[in-house]
């Protein structure tokens, strides 16, 4: 008999911890269920961020090229057509984003691709420079890509407006290389007519010279220029996802 009454003890402690397990794990399959649906939720919300700010960008750009249909200054429109692009090089960013299940990074072969495509689209007259691009499979946080893409827009706008006179034929060369462990070189390259003599680039108060060195700074990257046999600007950075939010816009 005290057998029995042992046996059937255990088997009471045993239904017990099974069913407290059972209990546990309907728990913990509940908490997966909403983490999975909030986790769901806030990818939403970040594609729908994405999304709206691209939208709002090209609404802005459409207003500009409206504004600068009414300004005889040509000036004035060369300076709305250079924020146009400046704007265009971040709703790109915003538009992968978008589109791309990875809300994080950005993939430089298509955004470079994208930009090169997008500048030739705007300088129509340029039809006869030609780019070469050799871009390395790398993938560049969100917060890294914004002052990346505004310091390539820069740079490919002042090859296409100033490196090449009249129907020159010329090329403008585009390498973004890994250097190392998580380093890397971005480098612009045009055979044009190159800087003047006099033109000195630590001291320059060119606006796409400054901007190109401030967007360096963002990046914690260093920037040089040269000039021989055209211009070649490098940029060396290290991939990293804790730079701070770019400011210049």
């Amino acid at each position: 008999m005290f057998v029995v009454v042992v046996i059937y003890n255990r088997y009471r402690i045993k239904q017990r911890n099974h069913l407290l397990l059972q209990q546990k794990q309907e728990e913990i399959n509940w908490q997966n269920g909403m983490l999975k649906k909030l986790l769901a939720e806030k990818e939403w919300l970040l594609q729908e961020i994405h999304h709206r700010v691209k939208n709002n960008l090209q609404v802005v750009i459409s207003l500009l090229n409206t504004q600068s249909a009414y300004l005889e200054n040509e000036d004035a429109r060369s300076a709305i057509r250079n924020s146009q692009h400046r704007m265009h090089a971040m709703s790109l960013i915003h538009q992968k984003l978008y589109q791309s299940h990875n809300l994080s990074t950005i993939n430089m072969q298509w955004y470079i691709h994208e930009l090169v495509q997008y500048m030739q689209q705007s300088f129509p007259q340029k039809e006869h420079i030609a780019f070469r691009l050799a871009i390395a499979t790398v993938e560049v946080d969100a917060v890294q890509a914004v002052p990346l893409g505004l310091l390539l827009n820069e740079a490919i706008s002042n090859c296409m407006k100033y490196a090449f006179t009249g129907n020159q034929p010329g090329e403008v060369a585009i390498s973004l290389q890994n250097t190392g462990s998580h380093n890397c070189q971005l480098q612009i390259t045009d055979n044009g007519i190159g800087l003047p003599e006099s033109f000195d680039p630590d001291n320059s108060c060119s606006l796409g010279m400054n901007l190109m060195r401030g967007l360096s700074e963002q990046l914690n990257g260093h920037f040089s220029v040269s000039s021989y046999n055209g211009v070649t600007i490098i940029v060396t950075f290290v991939l990293t996802s804790e730079l701070p939010v770019a400011h210049i816009l």
